[in-house]
């Protein structure tokens, strides 16, 4: 407190020799510049100025103050609403050559962000991002837009895309703080993917900056997650024992709600004192948003429950569902809010819209020449697509006929090896040469199969599947019922005389052994025909392959 008015005394002096040197605006605005970063609440309680000065302010003046005021409220952690109108405002004065538009970008995603509105916040940091390479000083600016970016590409569910952001932000930190940071958002994501020893191994990097960086709500934080991934992995005692020692080394002006809300749950699940986990589920509720507070009130109402004090229970339960029905009115009430906000928007850019009517006009008649010229290149792609068909068409006819050439090629061939063995002995050599004949006819009949099938739907969708590159098993694809169906029948009606020649030496085989003989005689790799299968990986097909083994042991055997 003593350090604060000492600061604000010296602020006011170097205020009043100042304003003989330039505006009073322009005093302000660095007034409250130098306060944002040490002292926000501060510089917010300065910027805040009334409607009517606001309109007094240039476009410059106005555009800076944008900036600002984002700013300082984005740093006091308050919503990013009130800013709205002024951020529209910065975003129509900077070009995409200044950095100042970089900034008023992220701070106009952070306010989607927090109206639930992902695709325009991430096209307003994929934006940012573009505008401030051209700036590599700008590291700050550069990690905030990354760091946004990321939690959006995570909340969405693009884990892999969220990492490779993350890790370019770990590259922009120039400070332990944003190294600690960067290191626990990577951390998450390997928590995510069950990964233990990476997701342990960043989250204590993580707090090693952290506790080299001095922040205190930072080295806090670092061991609450530590404890909410050991409790992910099952390890309760560190986790109990690190979520002490976060609740220990929390500041107390901090928010203090989640800290003994997980508190008191791993006291509950180690089989602690009950008492002790009811005291902090309770200090939770006065401290935890009222979202959070919905999951502390469930654990309570579990607890007294088990205790057979139902009465309790169900004070507990009645307050779960009056929260649940309050955050339903409260979105109703948010709603509403943004409407104003878009009202009171709409209305102050009304006058740049009317301008803008020409331009409206004018690509009018562009529009129409692209509807035009998108028709045309829609025809000609439908009918080269025609084109193609016919000609696949009269190739699959044509190989049909070679094929059916090619097989009364070989039964002459072997017609005439019978006779020739009947007239002469002598002409062995002879055989040899149709012998070889028919090998070289029948591996060509084979590529021709090969062929055939490769042309087929099913056969691309195989290579597709077979190609897939994600590390985590489970979200591997492999071929539906339908699609195996559809396989099968391909197969069959392609190899049909091998299917035919399999029938009859080995009668017992199955349909889905005489499937994997076949899908074997093609260019597949072992991965791809457990795909053809519906399976993930090669195991279950090499047992498959050694009960057909079995079979064919059996029945040549007999023979």
């Amino acid at each position: 407190m003593v350090n604060l008015k000492i600061t604000t005394a010296l602020f006011t002096v170097l205020l009043l020799f100042s304003c003989s040197h330039k505006s009073e605006t322009e005093t302000l605005f660095s007034h409250a510049d130098t306060l944002i970063e040490e002292y926000p609440d501060s510089a917010l309680q300065s910027l805040d100025l009334s409607p009517e000065e606001i309109e007094g302010l240039s476009d410059k003046e106005c555009a800076r103050y944008a900036l600002l005021l984002a700013r300082a409220t984005d740093k006091c952690k308050l919503s990013l609403l009130p800013c709205d109108s002024l951020l529209n405002v910065a975003l129509d004065y900077y070009d995409d050559d200044e950095k100042e538009k970089a900034i008023a970008l992220l701070y106009k995603g952070r306010l989607a962000v927090e109206m639930e509105e992902a695709e325009e916040a991430t096209t307003c940091f994929q934006k940012g991002l573009t505008i401030i390479q051209d700036f590599p000083k700008e590291l700050k600016t550069k990690n905030l837009l990354l760091s946004s970016l990321g939690n959006i590409y995570f909340d969405a569910g693009y884990y892999d895309k969220s990492m490779e952001i993350y890790e370019t932000m770990y590259e922009c930190c120039t400070t332990d703080l944003e190294k600690s940071i960067a290191l626990n958002n990577i951390s998450t994501y390997y928590c995510l993917i069950d990964e233990k020893d990476s997701t342990l191994m960043f989250q204590r990097e993580a707090l090693i900056y952290a506790i080299a960086s001095g922040d205190s709500l930072q080295i806090a934080m670092s061991k609450h997650n530590l404890s909410l991934e050991f409790d992910s992995f099952d390890e309760l005692d560190s986790a109990l024992y690190y979520e002490k020692m976060a609740l220990k080394g929390l500041p107390q002006k901090e928010n203090h709600g989640n800290y003994y809300s997980n508190l008191g749950y791993l006291i509950l699940k180690t089989g602690g004192s009950k008492d002790s986990a009811r005291h902090y589920l309770n200090k939770s509720l006065e401290d935890v948003p009222i979202e959070g507070k919905t999951s502390c009130l469930k654990s309570l109402y579990n607890l007294e429950k088990e205790n057979g004090d139902y009465k309790k229970a169900n004070t507990y339960l009645e307050e779960h569902a009056a929260i649940i029905d309050s955050l339903y009115c409260m979105e109703q009430s948010t709603e509403i809010q943004q409407l104003i906000y878009e009202y009171n928007t709409k209305m102050r850019v009304r006058e740049e819209q009317l301008k803008g009517k020409r331009i409206i006009y004018c690509t009018f008649a562009g529009f129409v020449a692209i509807c035009f010229i998108i028709i045309l290149a829609y025809q000609n792609y439908i009918n080269r697509k025609k084109r193609i068909q016919l000609q696949y068409k009269q190739s699959l006819e044509q190989t049909q006929n070679k094929l059916s050439s090619l097989e009364t090629t070989i039964e002459n061939n072997q017609l005439m090896i019978t006779l020739l063995k009947q007239e002469h002995e002598n002409k062995e050599q002879q055989i040899e040469e149709r012998e070889q004949a028919i090998a070289r006819l029948k591996e060509e009949k084979q590529q021709l199969l090969h062929w055939l099938f490769a042309q087929s739907s099913i056969y691309q969708r195989v290579i597709t599947l077979s190609q897939q590159t994600t590390s985590n098993k489970k979200q591997m694809k492999a071929l539906t019922t339908t699609e195996q169906e559809q396989l099968k029948k391909t197969i069959f009606g392609i190899y049909q005389s091998y299917i035919s020649f399999l029938h009859i030496e080995y009668p017992k085989l199955t349909e889905d052994d005489q499937l994997l003989l076949c899908l074997q005689e093609t260019s597949l790799s072992p991965l791809a025909i457990a795909i053809c299968f519906g399976y993930t990986d090669t195991h279950p097909l090499n047992q498959k392959k050694y009960k057909m083994k079995e079979r064919m042991s059996r029945e040549e055997s007999k023979v």
